[in-house]
């Protein structure tokens, strides 16, 4: 082994040395941890979730039964076109940097890609299928600066707050063609839930809290996002709790079991321009009560390293008639230099 081998040897043995896979929250816990002063992190996470089944509160709902809903746009009298199935794609790159041990910046980009499939139904009497069609979006859609600043940090505990402002800077006027219920094909402003972005400015605060007990961590963090300034209408308020246990498995694998509680306001405001016959065109169809559980993996890498997490829904409550959620995933990278 000469010179260079050795030191490369040494210093994935220091990294593997000075971080356990557990150091690092489940992937889906944002601004999890503080860095050291003069320390830098860069991540790439990708999230999917997967919509499928209408509910009216924690009840799931027919097509035949939305319906008969009216339709507050006005005419046709009744809600006429019925989402089927939505899938959403999130990318988020992040960046941190340390000036001090007691704080850390932290900056988001979030890039979307949406796709929704939907049914129309005849207007009247019979209700009759009329055809399937599909509507998708993508683009940016936020960017994001906090501070983390360290509260507590001794005998395993740790304790640190966040604040910070989101600017969801994407589109907010997006259009697709739909298939309407007299048979024709327009092209619309989509709806609220297709859009990349509402305009507005949100405050960004949490608190975490871990403890780590030899190869087990206890980890919990409340969230909430609150909008400070808006265009005409902004997605709603959201508050939300989080509680996980971590085990390292080995010297570089860790899992984690996460539970995540959510409880997520109506859109506030409205815009004129989107009124088709479908419930994602009323503002008051978004939002709810969320409980959903997670499991994970840490992997740790020669250079950084790797997250993974699945969760499925436990209970949802939704304000609706409205799509809830199957299944998600994300996975992520992080560099710590």
């Amino acid at each position: 082994m000469d010179h260079m081998d050795h030191m490369d040897h040494m210093d994935h043995m220091d990294h593997m040395k000075n971080h356990s896979p557990k150091m690092h929250g489940p992937i889906g816990i944002m601004g999890d941890h503080l860095l050291n002063k003069g320390k830098s992190m860069i991540s790439i996470r990708y999230m999917k979730m997967s919509m499928d089944q209408n509910y009216l509160g924690t009840n799931k709902i027919s097509d035949q039964l939305i319906l008969e809903l009216p339709n507050p746009a006005g005419m046709p009298r009744n809600l006429s076109v019925v989402p089927k199935d939505m899938d959403m794609d999130m990318v988020m790159l992040g960046g941190m940097y340390a000036p001090s041990d007691y704080i850390t910046l932290m900056g988001m980009i979030m890039l979307e890609q949406k796709s929704m499939e939907l049914r129309s139904y005849k207007p009247m009497m019979s209700r009759d299928i009329v055809g399937d069609f599909s509507t998708k979006s993508s683009g940016l859609s936020s960017i994001s600066l906090s501070l983390l600043f360290k509260i507590l940090d001794r005998d395993g505990s740790k304790l640190h707050a966040q604040l910070g402002l989101e600017n969801s800077s994407g589109k907010n006027n997006l259009k697709d063609n739909v298939l309407t219920p007299m048979g024709t094909i327009n092209e619309m402003i989509l709806p609220y839930g297709m859009q990349l972005a509402d305009k507005s400015y949100t405050l960004l605060s949490a608190l975490t809290y871990s403890k780590t007990y030899d190869i087990w961590k206890f980890g919990s963090q409340i969230r909430s996002r609150i909008n400070v300034n808006n265009d005409q209408w902004n997605f709603g308020d959201s508050y939300e709790t989080n509680l996980w246990v971590q085990r390292d498995l080995n010297q570089i694998t860790a899992w984690s079991l996460r539970l995540k509680y959510q409880d997520i306001e109506s859109i506030k405001g409205n815009d004129k321009n989107i009124n088709a016959p479908v419930q994602t065109a009323n503002p008051l169809n978004y939002g709810g009560k969320i409980l959903t559980s997670g499991i994970g993996l840490n992997i740790m890498l020669p250079k950084g390293s790797l997250g993974l997490e699945l969760y499925k829904p436990i209970t949802q409550d939704l304000h609706g008639p409205q799509m809830g959620m199957n299944w998600g995933l994300q996975a992520g990278y992080r560099l710590s230099f």
